[in-house]
């Protein structure tokens, strides 16, 4: 008996404690391994140091690393030495940002985003300069893109679906204009100000610099078929069992275009066009049955490929920049989710 509980010591040993799971979530089986109950070596590194060992277990040390080796390195290593060995990049500050981690480590997806925003030189200096460094505040960050990760921009930003509402709306503004707009654009919603300063100039962009005539529906190969007259759409509409022939007098105004997509599965496609060009509006089966996401992927990167655009309209954008600077803000953070992001039904604006 008292050779069966010698035995198990061992394993007990490396199972990780209540304290321990609690404090280091998805790592803590790994820690217990290094660190073995009671963990009293882990527990008495500084913050810093533990989310160091974070980062090296998600997979961002810069070379492989022992048990042993990792263990030595974040108890006797000064902090230079530590930051150079944990990232494959080592980037300023690493150290620095992470003292003000929290004590309790983060999910793994959560590092993989703070590594890649420290490699980026401005979301760097906003990492760095924030508060306190945590996935509900660089979250935001890694929503914008890489020329809105800025201190100016980032400070009024107030949650992460406001982030991505702002992202929506830089890229909508430079895909209406000129090649290398984007810089000139970035600098402009920076310039600083708060929240309705900033977003404000973004409504503002979401009009063109120059008025051009709309441009005609794109034409799309087969199996599309185009919707070009009122008798074909309403035998569409009796077809597919839905509203399409409503929406006759925007088909004839050039403002909607309806396909069929005559496959499996069997499609209704709407086109509508903003300031923005052409969006994918809606894309039903019939009696307006929900399309699968895999065939929703594959028609948006057929519809990427003809200059179509996924995503809400401008109008719906420029709304909701406008209710986030007046703080109508949304309740519903931001999710990242692929169906969700096209917006579908979103036919009028």
């Amino acid at each position: 008996m008292v050779a069966q509980l010698f035995n198990r010591a061992p394993q007990r040993a490396r199972t990780a404690s209540p304290l321990l799971a609690y404090l280091a979530g998805d790592f803590a089986d790994a820690i217990a391994r290094i660190w073995p109950s009671p963990h009293g070596d882990f527990f008495a590194l500084s913050a810093a140091r533990r989310h160091a060992v974070a980062i090296a277990l998600a997979g961002h040390a810069r070379q492989p690393l022992t048990d042993a080796d990792l263990r030595r390195l974040v108890e006797y290593q000064r902090d230079a030495v530590v930051g150079e060995a944990f990232m494959r990049m080592p980037p300023t500050g690493l150290m620095r940002a992470l003292a003000k981690a929290g004590e309790q480590l983060w999910r793994r997806q959560d590092y993989d985003t703070f590594v890649a925003l420290m490699a980026e030189p401005m979301a760097n200096e906003v990492l760095r300069h924030l508060d306190h460094v945590r996935p509900e505040a660089f979250g935001p960050i890694a929503l914008l893109p890489e020329a809105l990760r800025m201190a100016p921009v980032v400070r009024v930003l107030p949650s992460s679906a406001a982030a991505h509402d702002l992202a929506r709306a830089f890229h909508l503004a430079v895909r209406m204009r000129e090649p290398g707009a984007s810089a000139r654009i970035a600098r402009r919603w920076g310039a600083g100000g708060d929240i309705r300063a900033v977003f404000g100039r973004a409504v503002e962009d979401l009009t063109p610099d120059v008025f051009r005539p709309a441009g005609p529906p794109p034409v799309l190969a087969a199996p599309f078929v185009a919707i070009t007259g009122r008798k074909q759409l309403e035998a569409a509409a009796l077809e597919f069992r839905n509203c399409l022939a409503e929406h006759g007098a925007r088909v004839a105004e050039g403002r909607m275009a309806v396909y069929v997509w005559r496959a499996e599965p069997l499609a209704a496609i709407a086109l509508s066009r903003d300031v923005a060009g052409w969006r994918l509006a809606e894309a039903k089966a019939p009696d307006n049955v929900d399309l699968e996401e895999g065939y929703l992927r594959q028609l948006a990167a057929r519809l990427d490929l003809a200059g179509v655009r996924t995503g809400p309209s401008a109008q719906n954008i420029s709304c909701r920049l406008d209710d986030w600077a007046n703080g109508n803000s949304y309740p519903r953070e931001y999710r990242a989710s692929f169906v969700e992001d096209l917006t579908l039904g979103d036919l009028w604006s």
